[in-house]
């Protein structure tokens, strides 16, 4: 790369610094560092390097010298510059004299090109970049809205975990790029949402769509307002390793591990401010309902069935159906207009009023047993050798008789009767009771939790893994339960 103007390109330095580590084969690596230290001079000229692809910036005359002492002293090292293969980014007025120092080597002379993901030189090269991987990402958001339609849940993931990622990365190296990303709102707006829920959505629940899961969003960024924050957290984040490379100090790999650390801190205090400020924009054209529903979900964080990866082997894989009724219960949009089992106008409410708790032991006339109608029983969990019985009780916190108080109230209320029914009667039988009371869209009672967590501290120990794993692990089948 040339420029007459070093600080120019310098300060593109910054949007081509990965924040991870370089992962490369130990014996290159090493030979290949020994040959960078020796083409380290003190001339005006920088170069950097990413594992095997080098780069100098400076002047002309400066980029030649130093593609010679590469090319010179490279093999020793097992390094091979291939010229034909290279590019010289130089301004139109310098092309000529980039011409009469590199005609004998037959390197690419141009005003821009991609770089590390990215793209440097003049504005046009850029944008025909971006645009160009615009387009290919809008023909993958297509694709994923023709497979949605039979696989909704793979392609969400697909989506969010995947391709958000790749678009995510070339705004972090790109600067002023949002804009270009218009077609591609566009497409997940009027093909993907559509396909995912089997209808048409209001403009509120596309908007609501684009928060962060913990929001009641699912986690897909409007691509056209992330390209500012991402850029800028990014240049945060590499300070140390641009400095570095600009030769105004050392680098420490402490310092840059901190420095991305403070990026990223600040840059989700941010993101998360803006958020509760979208949600609160969306909440006030909502009915008091949907409201409830969606702060339940906030404060209940009780979105880890949508960013668990689903995978078979922990039955984590939703059915169509499964899948599109965990969001129904988030976003209640194109419900069908009659229940198919009873005729009835079908709702959400209608639907949640069906959910009727398993009769494991009735009573009989001949006996003198109260006839518990428990769901579980496991030996040992408070105490050795005793029997804990659980009954479970999946409560819809939204319902209209619940509708005036709060989900913490109504699971108490709950669980105390749970206890006068049951809990005499199973003392009576040596063991010990506790009502496991959740809401249809996963938030727990205390006591629920309490029982989660304990069973994580005793899993973690008998799988010798860490609690937060176990503990993850747990919550998120309990939520796929639920769906």
């Amino acid at each position: 790369m040339e420029c007459r103007d070093a600080a120019t390109l310098l300060s593109l330095i910054q949007q081509y610094i990965r924040l991870g580590s370089i992962i490369y084969t130990k014996h290159n690596l090493l030979g290949n560092f020994s040959n960078v230290k020796s083409l380290k001079t003190k001339e005006n000229r920088l170069q950097t390097w990413y594992a095997d692809d080098s780069a100098c910036i400076g002047n002309i005359k400066e980029v030649r010298s130093w593609y010679d002492q590469l090319a010179g002293q490279g093999p020793a090292y097992g390094y091979f510059p291939e010229p034909k293969k290279s590019c010289l980014i130089v301004a139109p007025q310098f092309e000529d004299e980039a011409r009469i120092f590199f005609g004998d080597l037959g390197v690419q002379i141009v005003n821009g090109h991609r770089f590390l993901g990215g793209a440097i030189g003049d504005c046009m090269t850029a944008d025909d970049f971006v645009r160009k991987k615009v387009a290919m990402w809008v023909d993958c958001v297509e694709k994923l809205s023709k497979a949605a339609t039979k696989s909704p849940q793979a392609a969400y993931t697909a989506l969010s975990k995947s391709h958000q990622c790749e678009w995510s990365y070339l705004q972090r190296v790109m600067l002023n790029c949002g804009g270009a990303f218009v077609p591609l709102q566009d497409a997940i707006l009027k093909a993907f949402y559509p396909a995912l829920f089997e209808g048409d959505l209001s403009d509120a629940e596309c908007k609501l769509f684009s928060l962060p899961t913990r929001f009641a969003g699912l986690g897909i960024n409007n691509p056209t307002e992330t390209a500012s924050s991402s850029y800028h957290t990014s240049t945060q984040g590499t300070k140390v390793v641009v400095e570095a490379i600009k030769g105004c100090g050392e680098f420490s790999s402490a310092c840059h591990l901190d420095a991305i650390s403070r990026a990223r801190h600040e840059s989700q205090k941010a993101l998360d401010e803006i958020a509760k400020q979208k949600l609160d924009a969306i909440l006030a054209t909502l009915s008091l309902g949907r409201q409830r529903a969606i702060m339940s979900v906030v404060e209940g964080k009780t979105s880890s069935w949508l960013t668990t990866l689903p995978l078979q082997s922990c039955h984590f894989d939703l059915a169509p159906v499964q899948f599109r009724d965990g969001l129904a219960l988030r976003h209640p949009s194109n419900l069908p207009g009659n229940c198919d089992g009873c005729g009835a106008n079908f709702t959400l409410q209608h639907a949640l009023d069906f959910i009727k708790e398993p009769i494991v032991n009735e009573a009989t006339a001949t006996s003198s047993d109260p006839g518990l109608r428990l769901d579980l029983g496991i030996i040992g969990v408070w105490q050795p050798q005793v029997e804990v019985l659980f009954d479970v009780r999946v409560i819809d916190t939204d319902a209209p008789s619940h509708c005036h108080r709060a989900p913490n109230a109504i699971f108490e209320s709950s669980s105390q009767e749970k206890k006068r029914m049951y809990k005499k009667a199973v003392e009576d039988r040596r063991g010990t009771f506790t009502p496991f009371v959740l809401s249809v869209d996963g938030l727990l009672h205390k006591e629920a939790s309490h029982f989660i967590k304990h069973m994580a501290t005793a899993l973690s120990s008998k799988w010798d893994k860490a609690y937060s794993i176990t503990s993850s692990y747990i919550r998120s089948r309990l939520a796929f339960a639920g769906v």
